[in-house]
């Protein structure tokens, strides 16, 4: 394989791993910032995303997430940027394998 497939195949397994930890932190049950159940329709409007974009995190191999998705999934859930990929990083290394 050449460099840019290479990384192309790395930076689709971090999006896989990322999308899966996303999946397993958050939207397994969808809460409301006081805690209530809710539907993924209105937990997608509460953090300012589409609800489509929500069934593609959930997919088993992820998606090419941007950023700005995980951040406004971590703002509804009040949750850091450095807390959440520290907790990534604990979990699935700094170097995710092939």
């Amino acid at each position: 394989m050449e460099g840019k497939e290479i990384l192309n195949k790395k930076n689709s397994l971090v999006n896989k791993h990322l999308c899966n930890f996303i999946e397993s932190k958050f939207l397994r049950e969808y809460h409301d910032q006081k805690g209530k159940i809710i539907s993924q329709n209105e937990y997608a409007k509460l953090c300012g995303i589409t609800s489509s974009t929500i069934s593609k995190i959930k997919l088993p191999d992820g998606y090419n997430i941007p950023l700005s998705t995980i951040y406004n999934i971590l703002r509804h859930e009040r949750y850091s940027l450095e807390k959440f990929f520290k907790e990534f990083e604990d979990e699935k290394g700094i170097n995710i394998p092939d």
